[in-house]
């Protein structure tokens, strides 16, 4: 799994069939102990409903298509969840509820 913050989207007219009526987001990685994006990205499916700015978890490889919505889809990478709180060695690292404030990622 993948935990990373959804920085945009992709709009594509031409693509394979399985991807008609997919919503595409560009998903930037980060490091959980200081949820810091890292220099990459990655094009996801989304399956939950997220939007820019939410942290979520992406399966990748095979793993992207088991869910019943995902499992016929053309992707390499699926979001699967919204990230709520991460708790981690006994700390609470993210917690969403206090994003609204204190939201630092467009920086």
């Amino acid at each position: 799994m993948l935990v990373g913050r959804v920085t945009g989207n992709v709009v594509s007219t031409n693509k394979v069939d399985t991807l008609r009526g997919a919503k595409l987001l560009i998903v930037q990685p980060v490091v959980l102990e200081t949820l810091e994006m890292k220099d990459d990205y990655v094009v996801c499916v989304d399956d939950v409903g997220a939007g820019e700015g939410d942290l979520v978890f992406c399966a990748y490889g095979s793993s992207a298509r088991q869910s019943d919505t995902s499992k016929k889809v053309a992707s390499d990478y699926t979001i699967y969840g919204i990230v709520d709180s991460i708790n981690m060695r006994g700390t609470r690292t993210y917690d969403k509820a206090k994003e609204a404030e204190a939201c630092s990622w467009q920086k």
